[in-house]
């Protein structure tokens, strides 16, 4: 059949009959040419320019297609309608987007993140800062949670993580942080970073390679992104409730090591590590002990012995504790301070000084913060006798504290106070009473040296002593 009869059989124009033969379905409305838009001419490059700037912009303040048509027609008088601007805005923007492409990881390589939470430690909801790593070839993973997220805090995550895996990976991938990363050296283009001393000593110990992502770029550390949501959900729905960051880090170490006994490709991955260093991560600052006998470290002051007074120190700071040295020596070990502005003492550091000057120890920081049971203070009253006596007294009770700890003493400061005993040489003997008994038997089997006899010892009869109240003798 020609077309031109199938066009009087079916009635329809000869050339919807030639676009039936060509198409096996209605090709539908197609344009020839673009259309023209002359309104838009000039216009397209300022578009394009604030299209450009906003690629720097936050996300949330860029150019939507209306405010760009809003800012034409104000402030550069254009007279065109909104609907060619849209089009030629939703043209650019589907241009402009990133295309990406798939990565297969391989064994040995790793990725890093920190993530936010609450937690309740002690009965307190507190924000924590949780580190992660992820072998993205097994999906193994490490998580440690921290009070703060700094330098000792991350150096000390990568470590602990190291150790969990039994090795350091080759390759670990990062965001950009301010204690990785240093500042002020100029906009992050390409892969090359100048890091800060403590994230370098920490990669010369275990010689693994660190990738430091494209700023704003979480795709390029997918899995441990991917990770983040997942395992806050399982480990942190509902909040976790502990004791102390050591009882709860325990709970996700155990996980954690479930979870990789069970990983079918872990072995994979443990072949690829690198080897373990003996290496003990924490941050080291000179500082001096001032006349109060503190030093001051991250807006805190921290107590040592007093003989150290006016000394150059070193403070040795791990993310949960603080140690001070003296050549190589320890002589001062605290809890680290979450706060600002704090002063922790040691009842220890002052008794000797306390000793030189008695009159202080109602009014002293380490005895008000010692936290001491309340018959120390009852005993403190009852000795009080307003000559200065009564504070060397109460003195000598605190040097006991410190020797066997204050439980040990407040058991027997009850007895001293019931007895009315109130020397600390006798207070320290009714403390050794409590635990130290007497042998029922000799420690150890003593005989004597064969061919020996044990000594004949004559018994007088009892009316020779009678006789030495006359003054008689023998």
């Amino acid at each position: 059949m020609s077309k031109r009869e199938a066009s009087r059989t079916f009635g329809v124009n000869r050339r919807t009959v030639t676009k039936m033969a060509e198409h096996p379905l209605p090709p539908g409305y197609r344009l020839v040419e673009p259309r023209k838009k002359p309104r838009m001419q000039g216009f397209e490059a300022r578009i394009d320019d604030i299209l450009r700037v906003d690629e720097t912009e936050p996300r949330k303040q860029r150019h939507t297609a209306t405010r760009i048509f809003e800012r034409l027609r104000d402030e550069f008088g254009y007279l065109g309608g909104y609907t060619q601007v849209r089009t030629y805005v939703a043209a650019k923007k589907i241009g402009a987007r990133e295309v990406f492409l798939t990565l297969a990881h391989l064994p040995g390589e790793a990725q890093a993140d920190f993530l936010e939470a609450v937690v309740e430690i002690g009965g307190v909801r507190v924000k924590v800062h949780c580190f992660l790593l992820v072998l993205p070839h097994s999906g193994v993973w490490f998580m440690r949670i921290y009070p703060r997220e700094n330098s000792e805090s991350f150096v000390d995550g990568n470590v602990a993580a190291f150790r969990f895996l039994g090795g350091a990976p080759r390759c670990v991938v990062y965001d950009n942080p301010a204690y990785a990363v240093k500042r002020g050296t100029g906009p992050m283009k390409g892969r090359a970073r100048e890091t800060v001393a403590a994230f370098s000593e920490l990669r010369s110990a275990f010689l693994f390679e660190a990738v430091f992502a494209a700023p704003r770029k979480g795709n390029e550390k997918g899995s441990v992104e991917r990770h983040v949501g997942t395992l806050r959900q399982s480990l942190l729905v509902p909040v976790p409730k502990a004791s102390s960051f050591e009882e709860l880090n325990r709970v996700l170490l155990a996980k954690a090591l479930a979870f990789k006994e069970n990983s079918p490709t872990f072995g994979e991955d443990a072949v690829a590590l690198l080897p373990l260093a003996d290496y003990e991560p924490c941050r080291l600052v000179a500082c001096k002990a001032d006349k109060s006998s503190f030093v001051r470290f991250d807006g805190n002051a921290y107590s040592v012995p007093t003989n150290f007074a006016h000394r150059s120190l070193v403070v040795r700071a791990t993310p949960f504790q603080i140690h001070v040295l003296s050549a190589k020596e320890e002589i001062a070990v605290h809890e680290r301070s979450l706060g600002k502005g704090r002063m922790v003492t040691d009842l220890a550091h002052y008794v000797d000084l306390l000793a030189r000057k008695p009159r202080a120890v109602r009014t002293s920081l380490a005895v008000l913060q010692a936290g001491l049971p309340d018959r120390f203070e009852l005993f403190r009253r009852k000795v009080e006798d307003g000559t200065g006596e009564g504070d060397r007294r109460f003195v000598g009770v605190l040097k006991l504290s410190v020797e066997f700890g204050p439980e040990r003493v407040a058991d027997a400061l009850g007895v001293a106070m019931a007895t009315g005993v109130k020397e600390a040489a006798d207070i320290r003997l009714l403390v050794m009473r409590q635990t130290e008994a007497l042998p029922a038997t000799l420690c150890m089997d003593w005989k004597l040296p064969s061919g020996q006899r044990s000594p004949a010892v004559e018994r007088p009869p009892l009316s020779e002593y009678t006789g030495l109240l006359r003054g008689v003798t023998r």
